[in-house]
């Protein structure tokens, strides 16, 4: 049996730092209104769960997104990347260093990680291991993922078989979705990449 699985990246915050995994943040005006758009925009799919990272920021999104029409369980596995020493730094400071994480894992560098972060393996491994625990438990029907951009990007290229320099298709802007259908065999497709709420489903 095929499954439907959505992917969304958490909704717009406002805080102007590197998040990752020792900073959080509530949801912007912008935020809000993205989950409730998307809300709407999903209130016709019946979702068996909604899983989500434990951040507060990807909490927010799920909670408005179902609406109370499914359940909401956090996963530890959907966490944001540790970025280590890097986070809490201004964004301004921290783009050319994520550049650099970026061209690293994008070389195929799994083994590299921010000082005090984690490398691109140990992210796939516990997003991989999210995955097989969620389909252990909701085996049918259809599934949404709340998590963060990067851990987003460098799993979706995993699924769909390709290498790590091609991670950067896989781009997603906060508060945009990608609807995934997994088939029997473990093999995935896309139905639609890196979309916003108004886009058509």
């Amino acid at each position: 049996m095929c499954q439907q699985v959505f992917f969304l990246r958490h909704a717009e915050v406002d805080r102007p730092i590197l998040l990752g995994q020792r900073y959080d943040a509530s949801l912007s005006e912008e935020g809000r209104q993205q989950a409730e758009a998307w809300a709407r925009a999903l209130q016709g799919i019946p979702f068996q769960a909604i899983l989500t990272s434990p951040a507060h920021r990807a909490r927010e999104t799920a909670a408005i997104v179902a609406a109370g029409r499914a359940p909401v369980v956090a996963f530890p596995h959907f966490q944001e990347v540790g970025w280590g020493a890097w986070e809490g730094l201004p964004r301004a400071e921290a783009l050319p260093l994520l550049k650099t994480q970026s061209q690293k894992w994008a070389e195929g560098a799994w083994d590299w990680a921010p000082p005090g972060g984690e490398t691109l393996q140990a992210v796939l491994d516990r997003a991989l291991e999210g995955l097989q625990l969620a389909y252990s438990l909701y085996p049918a029907g259809n599934l949404l993922i709340v998590t963060h951009g990067r851990l987003l990007q460098a799993l979706l290229c995993h699924l769909l078989g390709y290498p790590p320099s091609q991670q950067g298709r896989f781009h997603h802007r906060r508060g945009q979705l990608t609807w995934a259908v997994r088939l029997p065999q473990g093999l995935y497709y896309l139905r639609a990449l890196a979309i916003d709420a108004r886009a058509p489903l």
